[in-house]
């Protein structure tokens, strides 16, 4: 019985250990917001709608950074977005409004450098200029552009997801 509160107690703590090792410092700049290419609010006041996309895309890129090592540096500054969907007029009984429609042919973009530093601060890999594209996998089904929840950013999130795995060869 004792043997196995060990074993359970080394397991659990090797575990903590290497969980502790992962997650670097990400810091996040957000440079000429107004000249980005879409990120417009629909029903929502666009200061308060601008704040709250990049606050989820910054803690993003940040719990990203819980898959590279902890005394590594990822430092993102991003210079355009343009958000999945595009802004489309409704009209009805209150008058006209606005509405973000979401399909396959309406793909997000981003654009950003970055520089990724070790410990010392040596610069491990850096790039002026990355531009993503999420081009979908063709298939259009609210689900599958919603992704599984209802994270208005999921196809931004997962462009972002999918770089930092590739980037870095990290899962």
């Amino acid at each position: 019985m004792m043997k196995n509160f060990n074993r359970i107690t080394t397991a659990l703590v090797a575990t903590l250990l290497t969980t502790s090792a992962f997650a670097a410092e990400v810091k996040v700049k957000w440079e000429g917001v107004d000249d980005y290419r879409d990120i417009e609010a629909v029903s929502d006041i666009q200061e308060r709608f601008e704040k709250r996309v990049m606050e989820r895309l910054t803690a993003h890129w940040q719990d990203l950074g819980e898959k590279l090592p902890e005394d590594h540096k990822l430092a993102i500054t991003m210079t355009d977005l343009d958000l999945a969907g595009r802004i489309e007029p409704t009209y009805g009984v209150g008058g006209s409004g606005h509405v973000r429609v979401l399909d396959s042919l309406s793909f997000p973009t981003m654009s950003f450098s970055y520089s990724y530093t070790d410990a010392n601060g040596e610069v491990i890999s850096s790039n002026e200029d990355v531009r993503l594209k999420d081009l979908g996998d063709g298939s259009s089904t609210l689900r599958s552009i919603h992704g599984t929840s209802n994270d208005n950013l999921y196809r931004e999130k997962r462009l972002m997801t999918e770089w930092v795995q590739r980037q870095f060869d990290v899962r």
